[in-house]
């Protein structure tokens, strides 16, 4: 009876030791474990995440800037006070760089395309177009187009950049919408 005693209580002496190692070693693995989770995988997720966002941000801008550029009354020439196309596209994307941090826009180019209706065949110009403009024959839209760099928000040195996590992303983004006033697209 007495050497049960004894055995059952080494067995249990044992369980609780081995318990006691087993949550030593968790505890040591524990740092590894919750760096590797943060800096492996929740910050890159996060800047990932912010960098997105920013560039979100700016195809929004993209998208209003092309808005308000079709509704310009003259493409390249500002005439009764009245902003033209290229102007008022620059401005609206200048409005949105300035309303967010962490983004960057370059190289707007802003065009005309016309669409022949019955051959599809589309044609750019950054120029103001040298004809009058037919609606009959073809359609007028505005473009905006803008390299534009979203950061992320808390830059990670890492050996290789990488875009959206150590670096900020690059998109090239457009929009177009169709002219409401075709005919001022001369000036």
């Amino acid at each position: 009876m007495r050497q049960a005693k004894i055995e059952g209580s080494a067995r249990k002496q044992s369980r609780l030791s081995r318990g006691r190692r087993e949550r030593a070693s968790v505890a040591a693995e524990l740092p590894l474990v919750l760096w590797v989770l943060f800096m492996v995988i929740g910050f890159p997720l996060l800047n990932l995440s912010a960098a997105f966002l920013r560039v979100t941000f700016l195809y929004a801008g993209i998208h209003f800037a092309s808005f308000s550029a079709a509704r310009a009354n003259t493409f390249l020439t500002p005439v009764d006070g009245k902003p033209s196309a290229v102007a008022e596209g620059n401005a609206k994307l200048a409005q949105v760089k300035a309303a967010f941090s962490g983004l960057d826009v370059q190289n707007i180019k802003t065009e005309i395309l016309v669409t022949n209706v019955n051959t599809l065949a589309t044609t750019s110009s950054a120029l103001p177009l040298s004809k009058p403009a037919d609606q009959s024959v073809n359609t007028y839209q505005i473009q905006v187009t803008a390299d534009c760099l979203g950061a992320p928000l808390l830059p990670i040195p890492t050996p290789v950049p990488i875009a959206g996590v150590s670096k900020p992303i690059v998109f090239t983004l457009s929009a177009r919408q169709y002219c409401e006033n075709p005919q001022g697209l001369t000036l």
